[in-house]
């Protein structure tokens, strides 16, 4: 055995450990660590949200409009639309919402579409948000999933998780996200792992 192989290992051990815990430590702070700023109290990840939104200002709900656009254009631009009868429903529903989606920006349509808790309420409430905070939480979501620390935590509550919920421990994160960060991570991660 050569006296100096310890030495070679010890830092190797030492980069793998930082390379777990570095990014995963991150992810959870962007995630799961509410922080203050500004009187408002919640996780990194909607402080980036608002920041982006405030940052946009009106362009939100033009952003918003063009995430919809695409979203409807896609299948019909890429041929798959009329695949089968689901893939036809979503395409008329996505047409659907592009055209809400233009009523609740230019006011344009029935006027019980735009009582304040209707289409302005849903625009201005879920629509924006989530276009914001799905793909600034798809940027994050790799230091989560990517770097070792879902499996980590799927092993040691696998024991819990299991027998209570009939999920695999991997699940507790995503449980974790959709109950403290949001329903929109919790589907990313969903997705991602699945």
């Amino acid at each position: 055995m050569n006296p100096q192989e310890p030495q070679v290992r010890q830092p190797v051990a030492t980069a793998i450990l930082l390379k777990l815990f570095l990014p995963s430590t991150l992810g959870l702070l962007i995630f799961f660590v509410p922080i203050e700023i500004s009187g408002k109290r919640t996780i990194l990840l909607d402080h980036m949200v608002t920041g982006v939104r405030a940052l946009l200002g009106e362009a939100s709900g033009l952003y918003a409009l063009a995430l919809i656009v695409a979203g409807a254009a896609y299948p019909l631009i890429r041929g798959y639309w009329n695949r089968n009868l689901t893939e036809r429903i979503f395409t008329v529903l996505k047409i659907t919402g592009v055209a809400a989606a233009l009523m609740a920006l230019t006011g344009w349509g029935p006027a019980f579409l735009h009582e304040p808790d209707m289409l302005p309420f849903l625009f201005d409430k879920l629509v924006i948000p989530v276009g914001l905070i799905v793909p600034i939480g798809a940027i994050f979501l790799a230091l989560l999933i990517s770097y070792g620390l879902l499996e980590l935590i799927g092993v040691l509550v696998q024991p819990v998780m299991r027998p209570i919920w009939r999920t695999p421990g991997r699940s507790a994160i995503d449980a974790v996200a959709s109950f403290v960060g949001s329903y929109s991570i919790g589907l990313l991660i969903t997705n991602r792992v699945y």
